[in-house]
């Protein structure tokens, strides 16, 4: 009877050691307590008692183990607490118990982000994605970290979702909007951002950290440039020999173009701008300039020359091309001169911060008057010009070197005769072809002044036998040279003074247009 009660007893342990443990799943749930811990934290949860609820949510769980909404709770919990490695752990422990949660993979995104770990994050919620396709949280981390990662389309993208998902968020996804154009440099539309921020929530933080951004970004920005510009310079000069060329027109030659005699004279000209359009990459701009220069006794060679014109710009990269118009109306002596129409296109290209190429272009269409100079509508022709010039700037100093060369042609009409009858001037006396060599040099200023040296040689090559050659047999042949130096201070930013001498050597083949000329002039410049 012993043994029988024994091995009964052994059976029983030995049933009862063998029988499994029930799972923490099939554990006993205390709806009850669960119900009550859950709620009081979700409240304190909502109102930002972060400690308190995570408190209740952890005991909400011991009350229901493995919960979905209480784990979740409880990790967001932790990450506002930044304690994302907690917050981790919690997440994937969800992740055990519901491996299909969308939440459960969002939660675990976040905490990776706030630990830093940018691309398991992008995994984490791209997953999270698949299961919640229209959780906005989703693709605001998604924003956040891509953010990080400087993949700043693929943030822009997912910010501008969170927007159309939830209206509440929208503004701290436009918010980041901004910041993200403002590490890609794109400074207006970051500023766009911002102030649409202000306007949807201004009495918040949030609204006063974009404020603050927008100031930021003000004070940054370069100024924005004015839509117009003038400069004005008041020059009293003194000439050797007073010779008629205005805007860059030859003397007619003779007694009457190249007066043989000295004068002093005052010359006024001023220059105004104003663009239409002022872009990044586009500028439309018209202007208007005048020059008029008085003699002091010569009065039959002042000059009144108006010049308005208008151009077109575009800059791309490197390159900047720029198309000008441009109409002339000169008076010698108050009487009619010349009338003028140019079109002048160019090309710059930008190598280098410290160097660059322009490449110019012109076409002039000139008629002359007979009121001032016999014979001076015989000049009416065609003028083609182009050229290149290279320019070196010397970075951070102020100075600079340019070299370069330009060619142009005078096309006057007249036919091709084998001679000319001399003193009957004809359209075949002014067909040139020219070829000008040109070089300049800007020094560093110092103790306040600068300098500036240039020098042209301009060799005239002309087509046919000359009316004021004594057969009129001989063709005309220019070598002009002409030296310029100029020494300037600043007196304002927006006012400088300056002297300049300009020497002048025409040596002609025909003693009519042969001539030599010196220029001493104090300049009084403004910029406006």
């Amino acid at each position: 009877m012993v043994w029988k009660i024994w091995v009964l007893a052994w059976w029983m342990t030995c049933c009862f050691l063998l029988t499994p443990a029930p799972a923490e799943s099939q554990r006993s749930v205390d709806q009850e307590q669960y119900e009550l811990t859950f709620s009081k934290g979700l409240l304190l949860f909502r109102a930002r008692h972060y400690e308190e609820a995570s408190s209740l949510f952890t005991r909400a769980l011991l009350a229901k183990p493995n919960d979905h909404e209480a784990s979740y709770y409880l990790g967001q919990t932790l990450i506002r607490l930044k304690r994302a490695d907690e917050a981790e752990a919690v997440f994937k422990k969800m992740l055990q118990a519901h491996p299909a949660s969308g939440k459960a993979l969002l939660g675990l995104g976040m905490a990776q982000f706030y630990q830093e770990q940018y691309s398991l994050a992008l995994k984490s919620l791209a997953a999270a994605q698949v299961l919640e396709p229209k959780e906005q949280l989703i693709f605001y981390y998604q924003g956040l970290a891509s953010a990080k990662l400087a993949f700043f389309d693929q943030a822009l993208e997912a910010f501008t979702r969170t927007m159309a998902l939830d209206p509440v968020l929208a503004p701290e996804a436009q918010h980041q909007r901004g910041i993200v154009y403002a590490q890609l440099g794109r400074l207006e539309q970051a500023m766009e951002e911002f102030e649409a921020v202000v306007q949807a929530v201004p009495d918040t933080e949030l609204g006063r950290s974009a404020k603050t951004n927008l100031e930021l970004i003000t004070a940054a920005l370069p100024k924005k440039p004015r839509s117009w510009e003038l400069n004005v310079s008041l020059s009293s000069q003194y000439d050797s020999n007073v010779v008629l060329l205005p805007i860059g027109v030859q003397p007619p030659g003779g007694p009457t173009g190249i007066s043989r005699k000295d004068d002093t004279k005052t010359l006024l000209t001023l220059r105004s701008e104003y663009r239409l359009l002022q872009k990044d990459r586009w500028t439309f701009a018209m202007g208007y300039g005048v020059l008029q220069s008085f003699h002091r006794s010569l009065h039959g060679f002042d000059v009144l020359d108006h010049t308005p014109s208008v151009y077109l710009q575009h800059h791309v990269g490197k390159v900047q091309a720029r198309v000008q118009y441009n109409f002339d109306y000169v008076e010698v002596g108050r009487s009619p001169f010349l009338f003028s129409h140019s079109v002048h296109p160019s090309l710059t290209i930008f190598e280098s911060p410290s160097t660059f190429t322009q490449f110019e272009f012109r076409y002039q269409n000139k008629e002359f008057r007979d009121d001032r100079f016999l014979f001076n509508s015989t000049r009416n022709g065609k003028n083609w010009l182009g050229g290149v010039t290279q320019y070196f700037m010397f970075v951070g100093t102020g100075g600079y070197l340019r070299v370069g060369y330009v060619y142009d042609t005078d096309r006057t009409g007249g036919g091709a005769p084998s001679a000319a009858t001399p003193g009957v001037p004809t359209g075949a006396d002014w067909a040139y072809q020219g070829h000008r060599v040109l070089g300049g040099v800007g020094f560093p200023t110092m103790l306040t002044i600068k300098l500036d040296l240039g020098f042209d040689y301009y060799l005239q090559e002309y087509d046919h036998p000359n009316s004021f050659s004594a057969t009129g047999t001989i063709r005309r042949k220019d070598d002009i040279f002409r030296y310029i130096g100029t020494l300037s201070r600043e007196i304002t930013p927006a006012v400088s003074l300056g002297f300049q001498y300009v020497y002048t050597r025409n040596q002609s083949n025909l003693p009519v247009f042969d001539y030599t000329r010196s220029i001493y002039a104090l300049i009084l410049s403004g910029r406006f």
